[in-house]
């Protein structure tokens, strides 16, 4: 603490969004037995003033890139439906910061839109 070694608060908080989104997203894959390893995810917040011209946390853009082609998962549009709702801290943040979710597979076709 106080050393500027460690991540941020912010930074600490999208990466338990990324990270849950990512587990959510595997559990459900893996309900139906689906292999999509790995899962990637690059999390941003965005930071700026609010209307009282204090720092927020304005939005989070998560992005998630399966390990392997949309083609090979069955159930994936059930699964992309759904996962979203099965993370505790997306779904907690989001009630406060717009969190903005996008998915694509290993090739990069994007699956889930922002």
């Amino acid at each position: 603490m106080g050393s500027s070694l460690g991540p941020s608060p912010v930074q600490l908080l999208a990466a338990a969004v990324g990270n849950c989104l990512a587990d959510s997203l595997l559990f459900a894959l893996r309900k139906f037995k689906q292999t999509p390893d790995p899962i990637c995810c690059d999390v941003q917040a965005q930071v700026g003033r609010n209307a009282e011209g204090r720092l927020r946390v304005l939005q989070i853009r998560a992005v998630l890139t399966l390990g392997v082609p949309a083609a090979s998962l069955e159930h994936l549009g059930r699964v992309l439906e759904q996962f979203e709702s099965f993370c505790t801290v997306t779904q907690s943040v989001g009630q406060g910061i717009a969190v903005v979710i996008e998915v694509y597979d290993s090739n990069q076709v994007r699956l889930k839109p922002a």
